[in-house]
Parts: structure tokens; sequence; C-alpha cells
């Protein structure tokens, strides 16, 4: 029977963090899911600690999968786990990021209702483990969507069925699932979780401020969902906000 989660995970020299994610996933009380661990031929112990936990996996009857060879970024490795889930609903979760305890058995509630996506609050915190802020929120309407995704990705599951004709495009590096939900907007039926159900670290490929906001206005001119004029404009106000907001903490 295949599992009803397929939990993705994409890694490179994650030994700092890794350990951390995993055992939020193997702490799971919902355990009719599957962890995919796509690895891109990391130079670290990534790779040995994630054979470390293949048994652990076995002894609770949990697929435990996972792939190390050189990949083209983190897109090409979800687009990979996507090809290898079995799963009803697909998640990706950071190799810097965490679960919370019984998150899959709120996702696992919400996945009655009619809906194909779904997400949920997500506690956003920096190397130190000190809370910042609280990313998500129910506000998936095209005025507001167009703008900005406003939505924390490593808080939702995908039906594998939006998957089915389009995946990850591998020409962005930062923003291609930006990109993904914009050109199928019109196909998502959302489902917002009122809850913090992971953590993210602050840290990765989006946090590289003026390469992601440039990035961002690429894909919304790229996927003709809003004018190359509004999206001129929003990339100039965020990037003002930012180093406004970044001058305010320095004073």
């Amino acid at each position: 029977m295949n599992p009803f989660f397929s939990i993705i995970t994409a890694t490179y020299n994650s030994e700092k963090t890794l350990e951390r994610t995993i055992i939020s996933v193997l702490n799971q009380s919902f355990t009719n899911f599957e962890y995919l661990i796509i690895d891109g031929n990391s130079k670290d112990a990534t790779v040995e600690i994630v054979k470390k936990y293949v048994p652990i996996f076995n002894e609770k009857q949990i697929a435990l999968r996972y792939v190390s060879e050189p990949d083209k970024g983190i897109y090409d490795a979800w687009n990979k786990g996507i090809n290898l889930a079995k799963g009803e609903w697909i998640s990706f979760l950071g190799s810097d990021d965490y679960y919370l305890d019984n998150a899959l058995e709120i996702y696992k509630r919400a996945t009655a209702t009619n809906c194909n996506y779904i997400h949920s609050k997500v506690q956003l915190i920096n190397e130190k483990q000190e809370k910042l802020r609280i990313l998500g929120g129910d506000n998936f309407s095209k005025a507001k969507f167009f703008r900005n995704m406003n939505i924390a990705h490593v808080g939702s599951f995908h039906h594998k069925s939006l998957f089915e004709n389009q995946k990850f495009s591998l020409t962005y590096k930062s923003a291609s699932d930006y990109y993904f939900f914009l050109t199928n907007f019109n196909e998502l039926k959302p489902y917002f979780i009122n809850e913090i159900t992971a953590v993210m670290q602050f840290g990765g490929i989006s946090t590289n401020v003026d390469a992601a906001l440039k990035e961002a206005m690429q894909v919304k001119i790229d996927s003709k969902r809003r004018s190359k004029f509004l999206c001129y404009l929003d990339f100039l106000v965020d990037h003002f906000k930012h180093f406004l907001l970044k001058y305010i903490r320095k004073t």
C-alpha cells in the first residue's frame, strides 16, 4: 500500500542541521508516510547521517529513501523527489527546518476538506534559535498573491495531481515555487491551517534579499500575472522597505 504523505528534503553539505530535521520527521505520531532525502553529492557527513537513520526508520516501519548525486540546485532535487514519491500528498521540508510534534496529524485532518493545497503558519527563527516572526496566513487572494508570495512553503502539502502536468522550472534559483503557484493559481484549491506546524531557520537560497527580490520580480513578469510596470514598482517598494528596516535596526 502506498504511503499517504511523501516528505522531500533536498540536501547539500547539510551536516550541521539535518539531524534535527530528520528527528522531527521520525517523531511524528502519524506514520503513514515516506521520507525522501535528495542529496546533491555532499562533501561533508550529510550522507553518513542519513544512513544512520535508515534502520531507525525501518524499525518504525517508515520508508526512508535517499539518493546522492550531482544536481542542478534545489528545484532539480525537488523534481527528482516528486518523480520518486508514492504518496497522495507531497511536501518539501528544508534541511535546516523541522516539523513540530503532531504536525502530520494536523495536515491529515486538513486533507478531508475539498482542497488540493494545504498551507499553515510557520515560525521563523535565526541560527541562535531565537524567534523572529510568524510566516504565512490565509491570504490566498489574487490581489495579494500576485504581488507577493505570502505563504510559507515549508508549511505546505500539495496533492500529487498538481504535479502531473508541470514540475518546478530550473530557470530560477530561489523563486521557482512562486512561479509554479503563479502559473497554476487557477488550479489551486487552498486550505489554510491556522496553527504553527513547522519551524524555518533563516538562511538558505532566499536570504540574499536583493537577488531574491529581483528573481521574484522576474517570475511575476514571466508568468504574466501582473503588468511589468507593477512588477518593477513592487520591487522598488520592497527594496526600499527592506533597507529602511535594516537601517532602523542598526540605529
